[in-house]
């Protein structure tokens, strides 16, 4: 006996707007990505970062200094973590295009929002997409879809960092419907 429902997935193009952007950047002593020049004294180093920081328009005082998490990632080498946080793509930017020896920038994230009329809007595609979706199986074994059971949305969709990722990411609902 066939079942009596059909699960599906909706989906629509998820329309975020990021409204702030983080860096974390690692300073280590005696690492240098960037040439040969070896520095070996910590405070040097963030010096030369920081005049290179403010020479460019970046606001150094925007940056949280953390040893601790600095330590977490196992690394080697003396060294600290910075982060720095704006609302601006420009100046998130002007601080990534910034090289000096010793400095890496370790992770680029994003806080997301979606507003509620948009999640609304995209909550209300995705069931037509999983409608058209279901009645196209249901066709295909000569069933009827009938209404719906159940739906599941597992996304986190308010305030949260993820990493930047410039690749079209989609809103989705599961959605179980009673096949006749």
């Amino acid at each position: 006996m066939m079942d009596k429902t059909i699960e599906v997935s909706g989906s629509v193009k998820l329309e975020r707007k990021i409204v702030k952007y983080r860096a974390k950047i690692s300073i280590e002593v005696n690492q240098n990505p960037y040439g040969d020049e070896e520095v070996s004294d910590l405070s040097e180093i963030k010096n030369q970062y920081y005049l290179a920081l403010v020479e460019n328009g970046v606001d150094v005082n925007k940056f949280e200094e953390d040893t601790f998490e600095f330590r977490t990632y196992n690394y080697q080498a003396e060294g600290t973590m910075l982060k720095y946080e704006c609302t601006s793509q420009k100046e998130i930017s002007q601080l990534l295009d910034i090289k000096v020896p010793g400095i890496y920038v370790n992770l680029l994230e994003c806080k997301y929002v979606i507003d509620d009329k948009l999640y609304d809007e995209m909550t209300e595609a995705a069931l037509v997409d999983a409608k058209m979706r279901a009645n196209n199986i249901a066709s295909k074994i000569n069933r009827k879809v009938g209404p719906i059971i159940s739906l599941t949305d597992n996304r986190i969709l308010n305030n949260y960092w993820t990493t930047f990722n410039p690749y079209d990411e989609f809103f989705e609902l599961k959605v179980v419907f009673e096949m006749q």
